[in-house]
C-alpha cells in the first residue's frame, strides 16, 4: 500500500489500476452472491441472531455510509479535471451506478446474507484464498486513492504552513505517506474487525464529508441560519436534521459494536 500511494496524483495512478480494482471487487462480489444462493438452496443459516440488535443495526448504517462516501473524493477528482464543468455529471453519473449496483447485490444476496457479505465464502477454502487476494488487490488501490487525496491536502494546507519547502516534493511526499500509513496500520489493527472499522470510519468521516458538511456550507452560503429551518432553505434542513441523525445513530452502533466484538472476540491489535 505504501508503495502504490507514491504517486502523488490521480492522473498517475491511472485508469488500469483502478479498473483492475474494480474487477477484482466485482469477482468477489460474484463469489460472496453465490454462496449466499448454496447456503440457502441448503438451509445452511448464513447469518448470526446477536447482528439483529438495533445498535448493530444502526453500526449497520455506518458501514452503509462508508460505502457510498466516494464522492467525498469530489473536490480532489474535480481540481485535475481538464474540464471542472463536467464534474457534477460525472457525481451524478457515478452515484446513479453505484446506487443500482447496491441494490441490486442487496436483492440477489437473498433474505438471510451475513453481515460481512465475504464471511459468505467458507473459510479455508480455495475459493476463500481466491477472494482474499483478489479484495486485498482492491484495498491497496482504494487506500492509494484515499492517501493521494489527504495527502495532497496536507501537504498544500499543513506543509508550507509548518515548514520551509527545503525537502524536495518526493521526500515531503514520502514523509506524509509514511505518517498516514503509521495511522491507518494503528487504528486498522486497533480495531481488528473489518465491519466495525469501516462503520465506525462511515459515521464519523463518510457522513460528515457527503452529507453535513455540504448542507452547513450551503446554509452559510445562502446566508440563512445553520440550524434553524427557513421557508426558502427547508431541503438543505431536511439534509442537515438527516445527516446529524444518520451520523449520531452509525457512531453510537460502531461504538457498540466494537465493544461487544472487543469483550466477546478478541482484542485491540490480535488479528481477526
Amino acid at each position: 500500500m505504501f508503495v502504490v500511494s507514491q504517486s502523488r496524483t490521480m492522473a498517475r495512478l491511472g485508469r488500469t489500476a483502478t479498473v483492475l480494482s474494480l474487477s477484482a471487487l466485482l469477482i468477489v462480489v460474484l463469489q460472496c452472491l453465490w454462496e449466499c444462493q448454496q447456503q440457502q438452496t441448503t438451509n445452511i443459516p448464513a447469518n448470526d441472531p446477536s447482528e439483529k440488535s438495533l445498535l448493530r443495526q444502526c453500526s449497520a448504517l455506518g458501514s452503509i455510509g462508508f460505502a457510498v462516501g466516494s464522492q467525498k473524493l469530489l473536490l480532489n477528482i474535480r481540481h485535475e479535471l481538464s474540464d471542472r464543468r463536467v464534474a457534477p455529471k460525472s457525481l451524478a453519473m457515478a452515484l446513479s451506478v453505484f446506487g443500482t449496483c447496491y441494490v441490486l447485490i442487496i436483492l440477489a444476496a437473498g433474505k438471510h446474507p451475513p453481515s460481512l457479505l465475504l464471511d459468505a465464502i467458507p473459510q479455508h477454502t480455495i475459493n476463500r484464498r481466491i477472494a482474499g487476494i483478489l479484495l486485498w488487490a482492491h484495498v491497496v488501490v482504494s487506500y492509494a486513492i484515499n492517501s493521494q487525496a489527504i495527502c495532497s491536502s496536507m501537504d498544500r494546507l499543513i506543509w508550507h504552513r509548518l515548514f520551509s519547502d527545503t525537502a524536495s516534493a518526493k521526500v515531503r511526499w514520502m514523509m506524509l505517506t509514511v505518517v498516514l500509513a503509521v495511522a491507518a496500520y494503528t487504528v486498522a489493527n486497533a480495531i481488528p474487525f473489518f465491519k466495525d472499522l469501516v462503520a465506525l470510519i462511515g459515521s464519523v468521516t463518510s457522513v460528515p464529508l457527503t452529507l453535513l458538511l455540504p448542507a452547513l456550507f450551503w446554509r452559510r452560503h445562502l446566508g440563512v441560519p445553520l440550524l434553524w429551518p427557513t421557508r426558502d432553505s427547508m431541503y438543505s434542513y431536511l439534509l442537515l436534521v438527516f445527516s446529524i441523525t444518520f451520523m449520531v445513530a452509525a457512531t453510537i452502533g460502531s461504538l457498540y459494536s466494537i465493544q461487544q466484538d472487543w469483550s466477546n472476540q478478541t482484542a485491540p491489535f490480535a488479528c481477526h
